[in-house]
């Protein structure tokens, strides 16, 4: 994910490659980073915090302590902390520090990647509205962004952090019923990847999602038999129950960092 961010800053041209550093634990990937963006490498963490203004940190939740730690000693006051980290609140990541160090948590999710991202900001206590404004510009590089409060971000995580895997669910589960149906493999993954593609390009105009499913159901016809099964077994209580449970899980790891 860290990669994806600095890709889409530099293709955005919102940043320069002369004013990003980047230090990464595979030197492959760092490398790689290098080769195409001519961004500097740093030779340690330390190394690349001293060189920045916004220091980004894109490690798992659980590598969080470690690397802060690390760093500890280099964060200056005029630093302003990025965290993608799911689960790890602002407070927990200001405690490191003796210094009212800013901080800004976002959780991005992985269609990122592909420029079409869901970003979510919220700001520690020291964070300024400047260092908001420019960590907003960055992640529009990636796609769309909002700012919520940080009491929000269990669900966020749950709703758009988690939320690609659903539809990635939805797209095996529809192949898979497509074999059953008899069409051979390659074909039945056609079908569903480039429906589902279709469909989600369809949610950028204005209708809305029940409009859109409207449209598509005759009455007495074949989509209408469908939903009418899936609304019998109770298909979208199930999945708001499914949400749920995300939104639990992050609550626990927000508690234990």
């Amino acid at each position: 994910m860290g990669g994806a961010l600095v890709r889409g800053a530099l293709d955005s041209r919102f940043l320069d490659a002369r004013n990003v550093f980047v230090f990464d634990l595979d030197p492959e990937r760092m490398k790689a980073l290098k080769s195409e963006h001519s961004v500097a490498s740093a030779n340690s963490n330390a190394e690349a915090v001293k060189n920045s203004e916004f220091v980004f940190l894109c490690v798992k939740p659980q590598g969080m302590d470690a690397l802060l730690t690390e760093i500890k000693e280099f964060v200056r006051r005029d630093h302003c902390l990025v965290s993608i980290a799911a689960g790890v609140q602002t407070k927990t990541i200001e405690k490191h520090f003796s210094l009212p160090v800013p901080v800004v948590r976002v959780m991005p999710n992985t269609p990122a990647l592909a420029r079409c991202g869901m970003s979510v900001l919220t700001k520690g206590r020291f964070a300024q509205d400047a260092h908001l404004d420019f960590v907003s510009q960055f992640f529009l590089a990636v796609g769309k962004v909002t700012v919520l409060t940080e009491e929000h971000f269990d669900a966020v995580t749950a709703v758009s952090g988690s939320g690609p895997a659903y539809f990635f669910y939805l797209t095996e589960s529809l192949r898979r019923a497509a074999e059953e149906l008899g069409l051979p493999h390659d074909v039945a993954e056609l079908l569903s990847r480039q429906t589902l593609l279709g469909s989600a390009r369809m949610l950028e105009g204005s209708d809305s999602p029940e409009d859109l499913c409207r449209k598509v159901t005759s009455p007495g016809g074949t989509t209408e038999s469908a939903l009418r099964y899936l609304s019998e077994k109770n298909w979208a209580d199930v999945f708001a129950q499914a949400v749920r449970k995300a939104k639990e899980r992050s609550q626990e790891l927000s508690k234990s960092s």
